[in-house]
């Protein structure tokens, strides 16, 4: 890896952690889905992980 690249990796900044159970409530996913990211990932994780390993249900309105 080139030097230039190397100083690319210290200037991101750390994703804020935000606890699974409260990010759930305000997010409407229901109980099992809650305990199911909380053993996948644990009571910490970015907003970002929470979001890709989300599975909604696919509600059809009409």
């Amino acid at each position: 890896m080139p030097s230039n690249e190397a100083g690319w990796f210290s200037r991101r900044e750390a994703q804020p952690l935000l606890e699974v159970s409260e990010y759930c409530r305000h997010a409407g996913v229901d109980e099992a889905e809650e305990r199911r990211l909380i053993t996948l990932l644990g009571r910490y994780a970015s907003r970002h992980e929470l979001q890709m390993n989300i599975i909604r249900s696919l509600r059809r309105v009409r």
